[in-house]
């Protein structure tokens, strides 16, 4: 397997890491035992593609369905073709219901062909906290003007100052159907947040709560510095969901509005937050972000380092014959589900 990544991937890449690897494809530390379909001829390891089991609402909420995350497909140049589809399909014959993201060129049209529903674009939303620091990182077909558009406004006079919490069962339980903007998407269990935030072998995510344990509004972020012609703080909210009632939009708008505040205290030029569910976005609209262009970008995604090239999060999914096929506003995938927010490389003296 090391020596297939070393020549496949760049050396500094994340997945070539052991650490972030045993973390990605949850490793089991007793027989080294990874969730990686492998594809061989012969003895030499041909092909590789990553599954991730878990818990899916889908349509039913409090009845959560077994699913599978699909990552990191990945087939030797000189391979002959069709490795790639039979790795699919071996995990398709498991699963009923599948989902990926940021598929490459070659991958939405391959999903496409096997009946996956795929959606080139998951809006992005972002909000500018300082408008001077953010002018030197304007894509080149932006102007300054743009920033006007997607300043932050504080709606509350005196927002909740915010605190770290450490996740646990007295304080996170939350009670599923209360949260319609969850029912399609991957269940936010304890054990899912704790693997995917917690222990996270790279990045240092801040998890806030506002709300009783069984009713939570729950925002993530983390803060990355960019990188490149420019020098900036950058903040990320990676997922953000609230109850549906009167009680859980607000305590869900006086959270994201404390986050946004904090980040704007910490000296971050903008934060972005990409999400398909439109109610949750909404909350980040009405603090003053604005919905990026389908056709252009104002301010980079890439920031480590920095660079101008026009980029969306895609999202493909396969679902049981004669379920559910939802929308994708009506869906919750953010940046980080599963593989989306991961770091460009691996920094050689990592503090984590």
């Amino acid at each position: 397997m090391r020596l297939f990544l070393s020549e496949c991937y760049r050396l500094d890449h994340a997945i070539c890491d052991r650490k972030f690897f045993e973390w990605q494809f949850q490793a089991d530390p007793s027989d080294g035992n990874a969730s990686v379909l492998c594809g061989w001829e012969n003895d030499r390891l041909v092909g590789i593609l990553g599954y991730l089991p878990f818990s899916v609402h889908w349509g039913e909420l409090g009845n959560p369905y077994p699913a599978v995350w699909l990552l990191y497909w990945m087939v030797r140049k000189e391979t002959q073709r069709g490795l790639g589809w039979l790795l699919t399909k071996r995990i398709q014959e498991k699963y009923t219901l599948l989902l990926t993201v940021n598929a490459s060129e070659l991958g939405g049209p391959f999903f496409k062909k096997l009946g996956w529903a795929f959606f080139p674009r998951v809006a992005r939303y972002t909000c500018v906290f300082d408008k001077k620091q953010c002018v030197p990182l304007l894509f080149p077909s932006a102007i300054e003007s743009d920033l006007d558009k997607m300043i932050f406004r504080p709606i509350f006079p005196d927002p909740d100052s915010i605190t770290e919490v450490a996740l646990n069962k007295e304080n996170y339980h939350p009670d599923w159907k209360l949260y319609s903007g969850l029912s399609f998407g991957t269940v936010r269990s304890l054990s899912y947040l704790t693997w995917r935030y917690f222990k996270h072998p790279v990045f240092k995510y801040y998890v806030i709560l506002k709300g009783e344990a069984q009713r939570p509004a729950v925002c993530i972020y983390r803060i990355e510095k960019a990188f490149g012609i420019y020098d900036a703080l950058v903040g990320r909210i990676v997922d953000f969901f609230h109850p549906d009632d009167k009680q859980g939009k607000t305590d869900g708008l006086i959270l994201m509005q404390g986050v946004l505040q904090y980040l704007k205290n910490k000296g971050c030029s903008y934060v972005d937050f990409i999400c398909s569910n439109r109610t949750y976005s909404q909350t980040f609209l009405d603090l003053g972000a604005d919905e990026e262009p389908n056709d252009r970008q104002i301010l980079p995604v890439r920031i480590t380092p920095i660079q101008h090239t026009l980029r969306h999060q895609n999202f493909a999914f396969l679902a049981p014959q004669g379920g559910h096929f939802p929308v994708l506003e009506n869906m919750h995938i953010t940046k980080s589900d599963i593989d989306g927010d991961g770091p460009a490389l691996i920094p050689k003296n990592d503090s984590r």
